[in-house]
């Protein structure tokens, strides 16, 4: 069997696909902030968790403060 994708709680996986095959091309997950937290405790949480990889960090504000967080790995 292929390889095992790890489950996504909430996110979005894109793929390309030709001639019958799928590949990945990119996998978003989203995170909610703490009631809590700011920007800079949120940052910090997320780098903590997913630091060890490369990808990009998008910040959605509500309100001035952090709602959730787009992570996308490519």
């Amino acid at each position: 069997m292929g390889n095992q994708m790890k489950v996504i709680d909430y996110g979005r996986r894109k793929f390309t696909f030709s001639n019958g095959k799928k590949i990945v091309t990119s996998t978003s997950i989203t995170e909610k902030s703490l009631a809590s937290e700011d920007e800079e405790a949120f940052t910090e949480r997320l780098m903590k968790k997913y630091g060890n990889q490369q990808g990009t960090i998008e910040i959605v504000f509500k309100g001035g403060r952090p709602e959730y967080a787009i992570i996308t790995f490519q």
